[in-house]
């Protein structure tokens, strides 16, 4: 996943933005708003009661334009609260997307480059904020439906819709395990019909995860590039770590 592809990365968590627990919309029919709202009560408990996790990941990208063309990817997603994430890529390429209080980056090893991105416009969207926060901000900015068709008695699929247009997510779908009510799979569509599903397969609640993981790590050989694609100097490098908050 080259730099040019961050969109479609972003959209990638921004689907797990609901992994937060953050469930508060309910615009269901009359018959199944209970029942809804049952399920985003559990959901919500589940993941507000757990501090991090791990969960092997699978991706699946569509391209409208494309026809029946797929992409696929996997990997090992990490989640720590409050505003730590990793998304480790292990096919088809070794690639990795941190994010944490301060700093968002890509670093693709087989290029030896470290890309940096705009922490200020990252951090400030409501999905971000949602998310790393557990701020109450999906309820302005989606309604949820229960998606009967979809749903069956081992899943709830649930359905988002922005309240005001959006380019990059058209809706979003959600499969909710009814056992356990964890999160299955996130699929997101934008404007243009492009799709991308992830489930997430194995989740595990941890107390704590190594702080190593959402360090920026820089090997000496690697470039690091900022949100303009300038390279930085060994002494800027050493300011931006210096910004990042360590344990």
């Amino acid at each position: 996943m080259k730099k040019g592809n961050l969109k479609r990365l972003v959209l990638y968590w921004a689907g797990v933005v609901c992994l937060g627990g953050i469930f508060i919309v309910c615009t269901a029919h009359a018959a199944d708003r209970l029942v809804l709202g049952d399920i985003l009560k559990k959901t919500e408990s589940y993941y507000k009661g757990i501090n991090a996790f791990t969960a092997h990941f699978r991706q699946t990208t569509a391209s409208a334009a494309a026809g029946a063309m797929k992409t696929e990817a996997s990997g090992v997603l990490y989640y720590e609260k409050p505003r730590q994430m990793r998304w480790e890529y292990t096919e088809p390429e070794a690639q990795v997307f941190v994010a944490n209080h301060e700093l968002a980056w890509l670093y693709v090893p087989s290029e030896k480059q470290f890309s940096l991105f705009d922490a200020g416009t990252f951090f400030s969207s409501p999905l971000a904020q949602t998310f790393f926060d557990g701020m109450v901000e999906l309820r302005k900015n989606f309604e949820v439906n229960l998606d009967s068709k979809q749903t069956t008695q081992d899943a709830a699929v649930l359905r988002l819709i922005p309240r005001q247009e959006d380019p990059n997510i058209q809706s979003l779908l959600l499969w909710v395990d009814l056992a356990t009510y964890r999160i299955l799979s996130i699929e997101s569509r934008d404007a243009l019909g492009n799709t991308n599903r992830i489930v997430l397969d194995t989740q595990k609640p941890e107390a704590s995860l190594d702080h190593k993981l959402f360090e920026l790590d820089i090997p000496p050989a690697a470039v690091v590039v900022d949100s303009e694609g300038r390279e930085l100097n060994p002494s800027e490098i050493q300011k931006l770590k210096a910004k990042l908050p360590s344990k």
